[in-house]
């Protein structure tokens, strides 16, 4: 069956925003895999008031490929089921013991996709709009090599730099590890200056990423920036964080 996405929401730590929109909740905002294991599981709650059939897979992150494509080397077991208002169903997540770097991270990405029934559930009068949805959450694959605690993971190094007529926050991620970020700003004086918002705010390992300042003027000559981020946790937590600015 090829998704037709109506609605894409990436959780990385968005769960509140989630829950206002998206029928399917899992149990968490992103799976850690990490070698040696072959098997991990997620809880799915329907929050609609009406019955859905859900389809999952797992892929690369490309929104345009079919789940038929994708060449990823975990499987979600059942790949498609109903669930009824108000219940829960097991999602088991499987890994097909294929090779993956050893010396960093990798991701992939879980589809939920829910399609709502074709014909109301609801007196006419109560009817509402609805649509096929589709949720992605990360799966990470950690090797053995990496396990190392949070404070041993090295911080990544920002700096200001000037494209056309706008300015962009350069992330250097000198780490094996993913930096996902729920919020990054900009802070220059009294004045905080959020990066525009994209679908997926992540750095991947031994990698860099601009992220645009759209309402940024020229930063004042003796003014010392620093860069006020949210880091979000193996637990889907977002931690706040500061970093000062490459010059």
């Amino acid at each position: 069956m090829k998704k037709i996405v109506c609605a894409l929401l990436l959780l990385g730590g968005l769960l509140p925003a989630m829950l206002a929109q998206a029928g399917i909740i899992a149990s968490a905002t992103r799976v850690i895999f990490r070698e040696g294991e072959s098997e991990n599981s997620l809880m799915l709650l329907n929050t609609n008031d009406y019955p859905v059939v859900v389809q999952t897979w797992v892929d690369d992150g490309d929104v345009n490929a079919a789940p038929e494509q994708s060449t990823a080397p975990f499987v979600s077991l059942p790949a498609v089921f109903s669930m009824q208002p108000n219940t829960m169903k097991g999602l088991r997540l499987v890994y097909n013991q294929q090779a993956l770097p050893a010396d960093r991270e990798s991701v992939f990405w879980i589809n939920l996709y829910e399609i709502p029934p074709t014909r109301p559930v609801s007196p006419p009068q109560l009817a509402s709009v609805t649509m096929a949805m589709n949720t992605q959450m990360k799966i990470f694959y950690r090797p053995k090599a990496l396990e190392v605690s949070e404070r041993e993971v090295p911080m990544p190094v920002f700096s200001l730099q000037k494209e056309d007529n706008h300015y962009v926050l350069l992330c250097e991620n000198r780490s094996a590890f993913h930096l996902s970020f729920a919020r990054i700003s900009l802070r220059v004086g009294q004045r905080d200056y959020p990066v525009q918002l994209e679908s997926d705010m992540m750095t991947p390992p031994f990698s860099s990423k601009k992220y645009r300042l759209d309402e940024m003027g020229q930063p004042g000559a003796t003014a010392s920036p620093l860069v006020v981020a949210a880091i979000i946790d193996d637990q889907g937590n977002a931690v706040d964080q500061q970093y000062a600015v490459r010059q």
